[in-house]
């Protein structure tokens, strides 16, 4: 009888002892772990999920003219080619005085030609157009020094409802070269400066034609 209590206690004493070794030397997972090098590595972390970087959002372009207060409405009734427009106002105005259709075209830009012969990259400059000045939407107009052209032409500038100048639009596009003709030069270096940037990123008809 005696015996057996011994070797019970034999045996729970060295059960304890298995579990202050144990204890002993299993390191704790919130302690930093000693490597064999001598340098302590912190215990394994949950990484947070990483974040999806914003969109960069777009800036207002420097040096591309606002509508003036003074421009005028009018309605698009037909688009001939990436610069050629039809408008007609509803009812006389400060620059049109009539009621009637009226070819108008967009000052500082050449787009390529649809007629006679249809020019490389035509066909895309009037489809950008008609984008910007879909027909029966309202555009502004407003003249810089001469509103004439020898084919009796009205040369205005033209923004739409929503304040872009279309001259701009179509050259920053690569839908249309910079033109400058005296005396109508007011916006001729902003449009000109658009060019360079399209015709670096090979942009539209630079890159195409």
């Amino acid at each position: 009888m005696i015996t057996a209590v011994l070797v019970l206690t034999a045996v729970a004493g060295a059960a304890l002892l298995v579990v202050w070794l144990r204890d002993r030397l299993e390191p704790d997972a919130t302690q930093e772990v000693t490597t064999p090098s001598g340098s302590t590595a912190s215990p394994p972390t949950t990484k947070p999920a990483p974040t999806t970087k914003p969109a960069a959002t777009s800036k207002p372009v420097s040096g591309v003219p606002a509508r003036p207060m003074n421009a005028q409405r009018m309605t698009v009734r037909y688009v001939y080619d990436g610069d050629t427009l039809q408008l007609q106002a509803t009812k006389s105005g400060r620059y049109v005085t009539t009621t009637a259709k009226i070819k108008v075209r967009l000052i500082g830009v050449d787009a390529p030609e649809m007629t006679p012969t249809k020019e490389c990259y035509a066909q895309q400059a009037t489809n950008r157009l008609t984008e910007l000045a879909p027909i029966g939407s309202q555009v502004w107009v407003a003249p810089d020094k001469d509103s004439w052209d020898d084919y009796r032409r009205r040369l205005f500038h033209v923004w739409s409802d929503q304040g872009q100048l279309l001259d701009y639009e179509l050259v920053a596009g690569g839908y249309g070269r910079a033109l400058r003709i005296w005396p109508n030069v007011t916006y001729a270096s902003a449009l000109e400066a658009a060019q360079r940037d399209a015709q670096q990123a090979e942009r539209g008809l630079w890159g195409a034609c």
